[in-house]
């Protein structure tokens, strides 16, 4: 049996500051996000639980913080943000 692999989403947060990095910490980040879809039960570092109950881990990727949970329903990890100064 096959199982279909995970997939990242990046939320409208996410994506904002991703396509505002530089190209070399985009990779850096890209990467991260290749790394949580292939392993879709990592917990980070830190969670809070949001507005819904859902707990959002918060993960260090190099010199940022990468907020996502996951959603095993649809096979996705979803990142929520990117926080930035």
């Amino acid at each position: 049996m096959t199982t279909t692999p995970y997939r990242f989403v990046r939320e409208e947060a996410a994506f904002e500051v991703f396509v505002q990095m530089p190209d070399v910490e985009a990779e850096l980040a890209h990467s991260y996000f290749r790394w949580l879809a292939a392993n879709p039960n990592s917990t980070g570092q830190g969670f809070h639980t949001d507005a819904t109950g859902r707990p959002n881990y918060a993960s260090f990727c190099g010199p940022f913080l990468i907020v996502h949970w996951t959603d095993h329903a649809v096979r996705e990890v979803r990142i929520v943000n990117i926080p930035h100064d």
